[in-house]
């Protein structure tokens, strides 16, 4: 694939604006707008329930929003007619019948997507499906069929790829598979989005972040952003906690217990300038060192809580 195939002058591969979906009196998706950029893997994070699978059907049209719209290339998607080659969709389970073969699974769709019958074999070779193409579908594991639904949206060679938790039932050797073909497809001038709730696993995947808690935009930005946006903190231990708590404090500083090992967690300040305070004031250190919170804390934060 080439970069060709990006509309000249439309900034955005896929745009969102304003989408809000709901189910009975239950809100899925609200008010969510994003920009998804050409040349980039771009990662919907949240947590379980958080609507990144519902948002993600509206995007690429298979579900209706209550208010707003989606745009592929400038297009509305409600007047977009199906094209694999422009975009392709691995959503929840693969589709396929459980009594049909891999192979047979895909023709039929490379047969209603108008597509060459040769392309059947370049994606199953490109997905690692080659030896179990004449299994029927009922027998495959669940990183098989995950790998089949995944040869689906390959099949048009598109230029937008949607892909929700497509790590999902990898093992590492397939997930490090599946890291290269999207950085792969990015470098070439595709747009991938892919959702998942696995921030540390996808950061080695993407460039830019859109993440949302129950149904809201509650950040979007680059991964380097997003990793430095994570809060720093000094762990010290001393005998003498209370006086370097007190000096601290005095300096602009603000002092809690560390729950994770003890001794006194410092924020505000950097290791420099705790460990001048210290000296100032004759507070004998026993450690200091420098924590920066991890990209799961930086998540937990933007989104509420622990992952659910």
């Amino acid at each position: 694939m080439t970069s060709s195939r990006t509309s000249v002058g439309d900034p955005a591969a896929i745009r969102v604006e304003g989408l809000t979906k709901r189910y009975g009196r239950r809100t899925a998706v609200d008010d969510l707008s994003f920009t998804v950029g050409p040349g980039r893997v771009t990662g919907f994070f949240g947590p379980n329930g958080a609507g990144k699978t519902t948002a993600l059907k509206v995007v690429v049209g298979l579900a209706r929003p209550a208010a707003g719209r989606a745009f592929l290339r400038g297009t509305s998607v409600t007047t977009i007619r199906p094209d694999a080659r422009l975009l392709g969709v691995h959503i929840e389970p693969c589709g396929a019948h459980p009594g049909r073969t891999g192979r047979a699974h895909l023709r039929s769709l490379a047969a209603l997507a108008g597509l060459p019958r040769r392309r059947v074999g370049e994606v199953l070779e490109l997905v690692g499906l080659e030896e179990a193409a004449r299994r029927k579908v009922g027998k495959y594991s669940l990183g098989m069929r995950q790998r089949l639904g995944l040869a689906a949206a390959l099949l048009g060679d598109p230029e937008i790829l949607v892909l929700d938790e497509p790590v999902n039932g990898l093992d590492p050797q397939g997930i490090r598979w599946l890291r290269k073909l999207l950085r792969d497809r990015a470098a070439s001038g595709g747009t991938v989005l892919l959702s998942s709730h696995m921030l540390s696993e996808a950061a080695q995947t993407v460039d830019d972040v859109i993440m949302i808690d129950r149904g809201r935009l509650v950040h979007e930005g680059t991964m380097q952003d997003l990793e430095r946006s994570g809060a720093s903190a000094v762990v010290v231990r001393t005998a003498e906690a209370q006086r370097l708590s007190t000096l601290v404090v005095s300096a602009g500083g603000r002092t809690r217990l560390d729950d994770e090992g003890g001794g006194l967690l410092i924020e505000g300040l950097d290791a420099a300038e705790v460990a001048r305070l210290a000296h100032r004031g004759g507070v004998l250190l026993e450690e200091i060192a420098q924590r920066t919170a991890s990209l799961e804390d930086v998540f937990f934060g933007l989104t509420g809580g622990a992952d659910r």
